[in-house]
């Protein structure tokens, strides 16, 4: 508290060192499960992100060696030009003191950290082949960096803060800058390129049970609404970096998408990959790799992806194919159907169809004139037919299929096939579906005539009423349209993939970095379980005998992990685990019948079989996220 009453920013505070906070009974179901020294080892590695980012290369299009040269020339930059960009800025505009402030504030390790990296051949370099996967390049990064927060600070001594929600903070800790969403309060009278202070809007207990953040979008740090707001003990440990503003307070509440603040020293100091190399890599966590390579697809092969969206083990999958064969990829979201439609139109793979559909009602129940015959060979030729590519021209959609001569250009406007998001650092972008079918097609120059008819008034929009109304009647009709003449309109015949993989939705527990947890309840995580039970009694209908199906999560919890295998093994005699490789991970969890998930006591895998499975660790050398993965042999039944 200063002199004049006013709540100030934190002083000596400024430091990151996070308290992962989880709902109690997760806790102590979670302790219980791992141990609790391991546990407690777990939730510290989950508030720091992994240090390497992985890259995954498109092969079909360019080569390690051509990659590892651009990224190498891109980090190098990244790192220098951030700090000379700026010392130039102060040098010229106010004097050496501010840019010796910042030389000093430069990161430095600590020499405490131990987080060690994948072996490569290269390991000294910023960029370096993998050592198992031939088609990943590893991105070394650095951190926990030492930050010297004085640049920030006034004349005065006063931090120049900016309150940043904890989406936000989590995508600053992955690289990106803070963009304006993200931005919940700060300090008066900032002005465009000071640097400030970036802190983190932490959830609390609400009284009641639950969580609240508290504060006001527009706070100003030093006002009194603050000081309801803002206690020093509940924002010391929450510091993620300094940046440089790139508007002034009043704009960073007055606009509605941008960069607020671009940032300069990050406790975590990982290069930004938004836009790079867009269609030669794609930034990918390491398990989420592997996940692709045990599921081994072989050209020609016919695969189900179940859950596909975003669509990287998808694109990653047909790659490995040599993009030869047929992969299909499923999601409930048409929004999210359509960003897997963008991403294999821009990494150039033609053999993936993405098809809006419900995992859980994936398996024909009656039969139809479309039925995949069971063992009908696949046919090259036409496997390439029903992919549905997207092009933009002047900010419209094109979708169209490639060698269906009766179809004809389906535009629509991006505004209304893109459905709102939450922005984390970056801006998500939508894509195109499947185009109609032809009888649909042939008439939809009258309809999109009568369409901008009743958009616009010489040009202008009649009411925003109107056009919310009619882009809905718009956007319903085009997914009416997409959808009406699929032949998988009512599932899959049984039987008719060689490999489908599962990576099922999850409590997502194992991703990083992760600064808060609790809002997920041991409730929350049987549902989970229960869901992805229900996953797998699909898949298993879906793989030939002798296929392969590959089970795979982003969480933590046993009873999503172990616990969904044990209950497919048993109820299914036909499935056995069969070896992985490449195996990168570690045992899986043997027991299960001693720890109680709030509800029961539920198995997990028998002795033996914890090495025929993955499970990657947070805390293992490998430094990922935590996942898991099991792959199954379905034998003839």
């Amino acid at each position: 508290m200063g002199d004049d009453g006013e709540l100030q920013p934190v002083h000596n505070h400024a430091s990151y060192t996070p308290r992962l906070v989880w709902n109690p009974r997760v806790h102590d179901y979670l302790s219980q499960a791992y141990g609790p020294q391991h546990f407690a080892q777990i939730s510290q590695a989950l508030t720091r992100p992994s240090i390497h980012s992985c890259v995954r290369v498109n092969t079909l299009r360019t080569t390690k060696r051509e990659v590892i040269k651009r990224l190498t020339e891109y980090v190098l930059e990244q790192q220098d030009g951030n700090q000379s960009a700026m010392l130039r800025h102060n040098n010229s505009q106010q004097g050496s003191s501010e840019a010796a402030d910042l030389k000093e504030m430069e990161c430095t390790i600590p020499s405490e950290s131990t987080s060690q990296p994948d072996k490569g051949p290269e390991t000294s370099s910023v960029c370096f082949e993998h050592d198992v996967l031939e088609n990943v390049v590893m991105v070394r990064g650095r951190g926990p960096c030492s930050i010297n927060y004085d640049a920030a600070r006034t004349e005065e001594g006063v931090l120049r803060e900016v309150v940043v929600s904890r989406k936000c903070a989590e995508a600053v800790l992955r690289g990106a800058h803070v963009f304006v969403p993200g931005v919940l309060a700060c300090s008066g009278h900032i002005e465009k390129d000071e640097l400030v202070a970036v802190s983190v809007a932490m959830e609390r207990p609400d009284g009641e049970g639950g969580w609240f953040v508290g504060v006001t979008r527009g706070t100003t740090l030093s006002s009194e609404h603050a000081k309801s707001q803002f206690k020093d003990e509940e924002r010391s440990g929450w510091f993620v970096g300094i940046g440089r503003a790139m508007m002034t307070r009043a704009s960073l509440f007055r606009e509605t998408k941008g960069v607020a603040v671009e940032m300069v020293n990050r406790v975590y100091d990982l290069p930004p990959f938004s836009g790079l190399l867009n269609g030669d890599i794609f930034l990918q966590n390491l398990p989420s790799v592997v996940a692709a390579h045990v599921l081994d697809p072989q050209p020609g092969e016919r695969i189900l992806d179940m859950c596909a969206a975003p669509g990287g083990k998808t694109t990653g999958i047909a790659t490995l194919m040599g993009d030869k064969g047929v992969v299909i990829a499923l999601d409930r979201s048409h929004n999210k159907v359509l960003d897997i439609v963008r991403l294999a139109e821009e990494m150039k793979l033609s053999c993936i169809q993405a098809i809006k559909m419900d995992a859980l009602k994936s398996v024909r129940v009656e039969s139809t004139p479309h039925q995949v015959i069971q063992n009908e060979p696949i046919d090259e030729s036409t496997t390439n037919t029903r992919l549905t590519q997207a092009g933009t021209d002047d900010g419209v959609v094109t979708d169209f299929i490639l060698n269906e001569p009766d179809n004809v250009v389906q535009k629509c406007s991006k505004k209304h096939l893109r459905e709102e998001s939450a922005q984390d650092s970056t801006e998500a972008a939508g894509g195109p579906k499947c185009a109609a079918a032809s009888p649909v097609s042939s008439t939809r120059s009258n309809e999109e005539s009568t369409s901008t008819k009743k958009f616009k008034d010489n040009g202008a929009y009649a009411s925003r009423k109107a056009a919310r109304k009619e882009a809905r009647k718009l956007k319903t009709g085009l997914k009416k349209a997409a959808e009406a003449d699929t032949p998988y309109k009512k599932g899959f015949a049984p039987q008719s993939f060689d490999r489908v993989l599962l990576d099922a939705p999850c409590s997502a527990l194992g991703l990083r970095p992760r600064l808060f947890a609790g809002q997920e309840t041991l409730d929350g995580l049987r549902q989970h379980a229960n869901y992805q039970r229900r996953l797998i009694d699909q898949a298993v209908q879906l793989v030939r005998p002798n296929g392969t199906l590959v089970y795979s999560t982003c969480t933590l919890n046993p009873g999503e992990n172990e616990g969904v295998v044990r209950y497919a093994l048993d109820t299914y005699p036909f499935l056995s685990l069969s070896p992985q490789h490449p195996k990168l991970g570690g045992p899986g969890l043997v027991g299960g019948d001693d720890v109680f998930d709030g509800a029961t006591y539920r198995a997990w895998l028998r002795k033996g079989e914890e090495d025929m499975v993955q499970r990657f660790d947070p805390v293992g050398p490998r430094d990922t996220i935590g996942f898991f993965i099991a792959k199954f042999c379905v034998a003839a039944h």
